[in-house]
């Protein structure tokens, strides 16, 4: 008998003031292919997050290969295999490219295959360099597809693949071809959870769960297909961080938001405040060099509200190896606009300031950023007006520029 990969051991989600599931028992093994296809509002999309390690639990745990990864009281682990997951709003970033999101999805299981092959099965060749959101729904439900089933085509070891509704706004055609490479993947000893009404995946389906009961399906009439070996090579490290600066450098969105800030808050001081007076009184210059470091990082990080787009950030999330961000092109321009700020008050650049500029800028993105993902599970995140709590870091800025006056840094 195959070994169980995913455990839902009582397992009870609520949203909002809804038990959407309530004490969920469920056990997949590897090569067996579970297909979620309640009714509309059933809890399937549910499962396969809750089962992803998405959302927190009201009541009982989650194994993966028999490791708890997320449990009641909050505790939760980094799967020691990573997972396959196709979200059903995709969980792609529009800003990134085709072969990019893919590629990403295989980084992260920690291995590469060739991906021409399925590229060109899903008549996707010619837009592998194009950005998904130039995409229509339906080839962008492909990549979303393709980033959820092509883990596990990655070395010997079965894998866990999350696929939610992959076959929507999908032809006729390529809705075919992933019914042949689920079978394949169900024969390479994966084990595979699918939520989704069409009635294609019945012939791959060896299990059907539905009203919390799972039950063989009858209706498998898939085939034993010939093994097809697939080189595995290795995968390129720093997938959160290649991300990271590839986003930003695509689409200059921390100059665009933090930027502006700090050079607003910098133009404001060169016109308000006499440069004369910045020698009699240390506190005042070490806090008028910083300010506009500090602005552009109470902006927070614009990495966060891209990964709201197609919840690609509860992509992110639910592999558990970090989340893109914008530190080091924030640490640049904090110490760019310091050293701007000391030369527009025609004094010599004290790089020790300009370090400290940058460093300011990334910390004080480091805590909005913070703020801003602790809130990224609630229904209506954008709703909750917490930057209204931003004002607190003025106090432990003025404490810092205090020290440094104190410390004879300038």
């Amino acid at each position: 008998m195959s070994e169980v990969l995913l455990s839902l051991n009582g397992v009870s989600v609520r949203r909002g003031s809804s038990n959407v599931l309530k004490n969920l028992d469920l056990e997949v093994s590897g090569g067996q292919l579970v297909l979620l296809n309640d009714k509309n509002g059933g809890g399937k999309s549910t499962i396969i997050e809750a089962a992803a390690g998405i959302h927190p639990l009201e009541t009982g745990e989650i194994r993966h290969h028999g490791n708890v990864i997320l449990d009641s009281s909050g505790r939760s682990k980094q799967p020691q295999l990573a997972f396959g997951l196709t979200l059903q709003s995709d969980g792609c970033i529009g800003s990134q490219r085709v072969e990019e999101h893919i590629l990403n999805a295989l980084d992260v299981v920690g291995g590469r295959i060739q991906i021409d092959t399925w590229l060109e099965r899903y008549n996707l060749t010619h837009r592998r360099h194009d950005l998904i959101s130039h995409l229509s729904g339906g080839q962008r439900r492909k990549v979303a597809m393709l980033a959820g089933i092509l883990p596990g085509f990655v070395g010997e070891t079965p894998r866990l693949l999350f696929l939610d509704e992959p076959a929507a706004g999908l032809d006729e055609d390529a809705r075919t071809a992933l019914v042949e490479d689920l079978q394949h993947l169900r024969e390479r000893g994966n084990c595979i959870l699918l939520a989704s009404h069409h009635s294609d995946f019945n012939a791959c389906a060896t299990h059907i769960f539905r009203d919390n009961e799972l039950n063989v399906n009858d209706s498998n009439t898939s085939n034993v297909h010939e093994m097809v070996d697939i080189k595995t090579t290795s995968s390129q490290s720093g997938v959160v961080f290649r991300t990271g600066l590839a986003l930003n450098q695509r689409t200059l969105s921390t100059l665009a938001s933090n930027g502006i800030a700090g050079f607003l808050t910098l133009g404001m001081l060169l016109a308000l405040v006499d440069s004369s007076a910045i020698d009699s009184n240390l506190i005042q210059a070490s806090g008028l060099f910083l300010s506009a470091a500090f602005a552009a990082g109470l902006v927070g990080d614009s990495m966060v509200a891209m990964l709201h787009e197609h919840r690609a950030l509860d992509w992110w999330k639910a592999h558990r190896q970090g989340i893109p961000n914008s530190y080091l092109h924030a640490l640049i321009l904090g110490a760019g606009l310091t050293a701007l700020t000391q030369l527009g008050y025609d004094q010599d650049i004290s790089w020790i300031i300009v370090t400290i500029g940058g460093l300011l800028t990334v910390s004080t993105m480091f805590v909005i950023r913070g703020i801003d993902l602790a809130t990224s599970r609630l229904a209506r995140p954008r709703a909750a007006f917490t930057r209204i709590l931003t004002p607190i870091l003025i106090l432990p800025f003025a404490l810092f520029v205090q020290w440094i006056t104190d410390s004879n840094l300038l």
